[in-house]
């Protein structure tokens, strides 16, 4: 039939003469009626006939022939009251006989054999606005083959209701006992039509008028490199960066340049035509650069510092542009200075050469063994390879030395050395020199080299793990890879060179491996792969496949090889910081012509919220919590899931897998088994737990009432258990970790021993089971923490912690947010003095201070005064500016650097000499130090690094590095520079002149020692140590310095100060001191003052007693003794009775003597003198 007849609205009843052909849909949408099962176990009629017979279903079965079933579709208006009859105002079909009695289809496929993609499925499709409500009756038919051509009903179905367009389906079941039609339904737009009414039309194209695609709603979106929707995305986005001002573009990531412009982003202007050294500004300029002039800027006027022409010292002096004079230093001559008149002057020959002067200027009479212009070059005695029977040849000063092999000697190897001199033979009769070696004549049963191998032993025999076997001797039975006698010989698979395009060939015991370049594969590399599969690229990134290379189109967020990196666009547009979570960049893909990029510290679940003082808080998304919106709330707590069921935590929801035998999303529904009707030839099923169980009939047997001999088959028993056939019932064996009546329920599951780890779910399945990881946790047993910090997120240097799904982001001094890209505004307090202006800078400010003002903040004021002209620029009076690692001021014209400033001895720059700097993390370049013509004073200090010598302005500091982290080609010069450089340490030079020192320690090869001289007039030891404390202290910090990061440890040495000691101990000493010798002058005074009192108490008692000895013994003479002898004789008895007895005893003698000479026969008695004493002492 025609399309117009398949448009035209025909009557129920006339549908069964319909027969058409598929054609084109020209209609907005279609409605699909799917047959899903047709259940007639009968084979009977509506009214209760059989289908293919004359007879009723009541009298009997219908027999063998099926029912001839196909179906009409009726689809109309919705209406309250159904009438079957009637046109089908929306459309109609017809299908031919697709089924007998019972029949099903499954996804679009009917079970059995002849299975097409369109069966069972009815379409009829309608050119209006569907209106959402509508009315199907689905007819089933008989198609009568036999004598009458009636066509009989079997069942009717209707079905009313409401249905928008979509995938989704509406299922019907006629829920009748006999016969049952179920049947799914839905309503479907033609492509380009959208909409619940599928009246939204919307083609996508891609041609002049027009690049955009169409959304699931049917709106426009611009295709990828358009923009402009409103005049359908005629407008392309040119290449990133390409100026909007000089450049243009028809096709996306073009940029074409207007007339004057150049470039790759037409950023650049065109000079004028033939500028040689000039720029431009606008185009056709031609700015001179320096030391260039002329209209096309091609005059030399600096040629002398340009070519440097003037040779052998001369002096270059420019005359005029392109134009030069050199004055030549003595001996020299010519336009360059290049003619020598007296060239030996100089001594040019080097290592003992002689110098001859010759027309072109000199030649140089080398020694033995030098050789070159001037005597320099070493000559290489081994050229000649002197060495004979592979010795190694040394070089050395005007000869060379042979290393020789064992078997060689003499001085170019060519003596043979007599190895049997050393008796290598064992078992031998005699041993043979050979030239180069020698030879063993062994005794029977004795080989190898030196004869020590037994033939008829195994012991020792076979190498590389072969295995030895006696049989008329021994044989070696080799391990793969090996071969020889002793299986010695290790069988190179890489010999043949199998490895093709580049490959690289490793040997194996048993065979080779290729190590294959990139893109290509196989055993010897001879596959050439697509090295987009896998896709290496990160983030989403489409791959393009290259010539042996790869492409990743990176998202605007992401760069590098493989999108990997997170793109910084601050680096190559302007930036603008809006707030702590955001900032402005500029871009040519909308119409402000500035896009918005915004913080990912709060992950992919989460909104950065903007706080005052560079600070953030994130709003996280419904399911998540935390301080970075990195936990998912766990929806598993309350523990929903029943009957043993799993539960797997998802985003704000949850998911349960149920055990075996229970379904429903909590596993809180028992799974009937008895629905597939297991239980055959009438045996009644029994729903149990995971299992059913049949009750067989008639003697039948088995787990489903199937056989007749025995009640065990290979499928009664599940999981490897054992039937056992008990007469009218079996019984399962249940393997280990197996239970339940036919061995089909898990005892031990494999998520018992908990494998998974950090809060991830196991799901067992048999005798594997799979973790469901937590975010930010992977792996096969979610032990893995997922790195955070890759790509980089952190900008300014900052330093990225890794968390559990989160990252933080410790930021550089001067830097704030949550990824460090605000640069904190140090101005905001207004440090910097009423009238002069603040500049801010990293990490700190730097005030603009107006005439008459000075100091950090402007707060001196120093009046006006007169400018300083320095290094060949004008400072004004008051301004300060830094040289080195100091800073200079200028004070009424004169730059002063006195103690009030900094005075940090800055060290001498690095450049490139022969004196090298000491490398500290190599490689290292040949840096050395600059000097001047004049060198500088040199610094006398006993303070240096490694010398031990510590007093009160020295003091000594050992940093300890962690060496993989030191930047490759660090010197200690640059350590050394980045102290000096410090801040804290030109605040401690305002006070004293700093010295700072540096040298590798001779102790630890990962420790600088650093010394640090800081003398003043004070010499205070307290100062030098909070100096050295000080910068420890700034050191401890996170410093903005790669190199100082490095450092692990640090040590400080200063002076032991011997505590101060009080006047009062030696004041006491001296007090006491006195008053002790006046003790002593006290006591010797009054012992002498006692002394003269008992000479004088003596004296007259002694008168009277002599006087009555004289009277006794001369009683007729009067003698008259004279003052001396009375003194003597007084003495005597005095010395001798106080206890003097040596003294008395010389005395008594020289007292006899005179007595005789006196006429004196006696002395006094012995007997008086202890009473004289006993007297003299009472």
């Amino acid at each position: 039939c025609s399309a117009e007849n398949t448009r035209r609205l025909l009557p129920f009843s006339t549908l069964s003469t319909l027969s058409c052909s598929p054609q084109v849909s020209q209609s907005t949408g279609y409605f699909e009626l799917q047959l899903i099962s047709v259940e007639n176990p009968k084979g009977q009629l509506q009214n209760g006939d059989c289908c293919d017979a004359e007879k009723s279903a009541a009298e009997g079965h219908c027999g063998a022939d099926e029912c001839d079933t196909y179906f009409k579709v009726c689809l109309k208006e919705y209406q309250a009251e159904v009438m079957t009859t009637g046109s089908c105002t929306y459309g109609s079909e017809t299908t031919k006989v697709i089924g007998g009695n019972t029949f099903q289809f499954k996804g679009g496929q009917k079970t059995g054999q002849n299975r097409n993609n369109d069966a069972g499925k009815v379409i009829i499709p309608f050119q209006f606005a569907w209106p959402r409500a509508y009315t199907v009756i689905v007819e089933a038919w008989d198609k009568d083959n036999g004598t009458h051509n009636d066509e009989l009903l079997i069942e009717r179905s209707i079905y009313k209701g409401m249905i928008n367009p979509g995938e989704e389906k509406q299922m019907v079941d006629s829920k009748r006992s006999t016969p049952r039609l179920e049947y799914a339904i839905r309503v479907r737009c033609d492509e380009h039509y959208y909409g619940s009414k599928c009246n939204k039309v919307c083609r996508p194209r891609d041609d002049y008028f027009g690049h955009y695609v169409c959304d699931h709603f049917g709106n426009r979106e611009c295709m990828e490199g358009w923009t402009n929707l409103t005049l359908s995305c005629k407008s392309a986005i040119c290449k990133q960066g390409c100026s909007l001002e000089h450049g243009t573009c028809s096709v996306p990531g073009e940029c074409k340049c207007n007339y004057g412009w150049q470039g790759q982003l037409c950023d650049e202007c065109l000079p004028y035509p033939g500028c040689v050294h000039g720029t431009c500004n606008e185009p056709w300029q031609c700015t001179c650069e320096k030391n260039w002039g002329g209209l096309l800027c091609d005059k030399d006027l600096n040629y002398c510092g340009t070519n440097r022409p003037c040779k052998n010292g001369g002096t270059c002096m420019n005359t005029e542009p392109d134009e030069y004079n050199c004055a030549c230093p003595d001996g020299y001559s010519g336009k360059n200075c290049e003619i020598a008149e007296h060239a030996c002057v100089s001594n040019p020959c080097a290592n003992g050469g002689t110098c001859h002067e010759v027309p072109s200027g000199f030649e140089c009479h080398c020694p033995a063994g030098w050789s070159g212009l001037t005597c320099a070059q070493d000559t290489d005695e081994c050229a000649s390879s002197p060495c004979a029977q592979g010795g190694i040849c040394i070089d050395m000063e005007n000869g060379f030395e042979c290393l020789c092999p064992p078997q060689w000697t003499g001085k170019t190897c060519q003596i043979d050395v007599n190895e049997c001199m050393g008796k290598p033979c064992l078992n031998a009769y005699s041993c043979k020199n050979l030239i180069g070696g020698y030879h063993c004549a062994c005794f029977r049963g004795w080989v190898g080299q030196n004869c020590d191998i037994n033939v008829n032993s195994c012991h020792g025999q076979c190498q590389n793990g072969g295995n030895c076997k006696v049989a008329r001797g021994y044989q070696c039975v080799c391990q793969p890879g090996f071969v020889g006698r002793h299986c010695e010989v290790q069988r190179n698979r890489c010999a043949s060179s199998p490895c093709r395009n580049g490959g690289r060939c490793h040997a194996l015991l048993d065979g080779f491996v290729c190590e294959c370049p990139q893109g290509f594969a196989g055993t010897t590399c001879e596959v050439q792969n697509d090295p987009c599969s896998p896709n290496p690229c990160h983030n989403k990134a489409k791959c393009h496949s290259l010539m042996g290379d790869f492409y990743c189109s990176c998202p605007d967020d992401y760069e590098g090889k493989t999108c990997s990196e997170l793109k910084d666009h601050c680096k190559t547009n302007q930036c603008q910081v809006i707030d702590s979570c955001t900032v402005a960049v500029a871009t040519n893909d909308t119409q402000k012509r500035v896009w918005h990029i915004s913080s990912n510290v709060c992950g992919p679940h989460g909104r950065c919220i903007s706080l005052p003082a560079g600070n953030f808080s994130c709003s996280c998304e419904p399911g998540f919590t935390g301080t970075y919106c990195h936990e998912n709330i766990n929806d598993c707590a309350s523990s929903p899931c029943k009957n043993g069921g799993t539960c797997i935590d998802g985003i704000n929801s949850f998911q349960c897998f149920c055990p075996d035998g229970w379904e429903g999303s909590l596993c809180d529904v028992d799974v009937n088994e008895c629905n597939r009707n297991p239980c055959q030839n009438g045996g009644q099923c029994v729903d149990l737990l995971n299992d059913f169980y049949c009750n067989c009939v008639d003697n039948w047997k088995g787990k489903t009432c199937h056989s007749r001999e025995s009640q065990c088959d290979s499928t009664t028993c599940s999981n490897g258990g054992t039937c056992y056939d008990h007469g009218d019932s079996f019984l399962c064996s249940c393997p280990s970790g197996w239970g339940g009546s036919t061995c089909n329920t898990a005892k031990n599951s494999t998520c018992d021993s908990g494998p998974c780890e950090n809060g991830g779910t196991c799901v067992g399945g048999g005798d594997a089971f799979t973790c469901i990881c937590k975010d930010g946790w992977e792996g096969p047993t979610c032990a893995q923490n997922v790195d955070d910090c890759n790509p980089h997120p952190c900008y300014n240097g900052g330093i990225c912690v890794d968390g559990v799904n989160w990252f933080r982001c410790e930021c550089a001094p001067g830097f704030a947010g949550p990824d460090c890209r605000i640069n904190i505004d140090e101005c905001q307090s207004s440090p910097c003095a009423e009238g002069s202006t603040c500049m801010d800078e990293i990490n700190g400010y730097r005030c603009v201070c107006p005439p008459g003002h000075a100091g950090p903040r402007c707060q001196a004021f120093i009046g006006l005064g007169k400018s300083c002209r320095h290094a060949g620029l004008q400072f004004p009076h008051g301004s300060r500016w830094e040289e080195d690692c100091n800073a200079c001021q200028c004070v009424n014209g004169y730059v002063l650097t006195e103690a009030m400033f900094f005075q940090v001895r800055c060290g001498r720059l690095p450049c490139l000499l022969p004196k090298f700097l000491t490398c500290f993390s190599p490689p290292c370049h040949q840096w050395g130090v600059c000097s001047t013509p004049d060198p500088p004073t040199p610094l006398h200090t006993q303070c240096e690094p490694n010398s031990g010598y510590l007093d009160n302005s020295c003091a000594h500091i050992t940093l300890i590095f962690k060496k993989d982290k030191v930047p490759q080609g660090t010197t200690v010069e640059n350590i050394c520079s980045e102290l000096r450089y410090l801040p804290v340490t030109q605040t401690l030079a305002e006070e004293r002149a700093l010295l700072i020192l540096c040298d590798l320690s001779y102790s630890n090869s990962d420790a600088v020692e650093v010394a640090m001289d800081g003398r003043s007039k004070d010499s205070d030891h307290g100062q030098i140590q909070k100096a050295a404390n000080a910068i420890i202290g700034d050191l401890s910090k996170r410093p903005n310095s790669t190199v100082m990061l490095a450092v692990v440890e640090f040590r400080v040495e200063t002076q032991v100060e011997s505590p101060p000691v009080g006047y009062l101990v030696p004041v006491l000493c001296v007090v006491f001191s006195v008053l002790w010798i006046f003790c002593i002058v006290v006591c010797v005074w009054w012992t002498r003052k006692r002394k003269k009192e008992r000479e004088r108490a003596l004296r007259s008692e002694e008168t009277t007693v002599n006087n009555r000895i004289a009277l006794k013994d001369n009683r007729d003479k009067d003698i008259q003794f004279d003052g001396p002898l009375r003194q003597k004789l007084m003495g005597s008895s005095d010395r001798t009775c106080d206890g003097a007895e040596e003294e008395g005893e010389q005395e008594e003698g020289q007292e006899e003597d005179e007595e005789r000479e006196l006429g004196m026969g006696e002395k006094c008695p012995p007997q008086k003198c202890p009473k004289a004493g006993a007297q003299d002492r009472g």
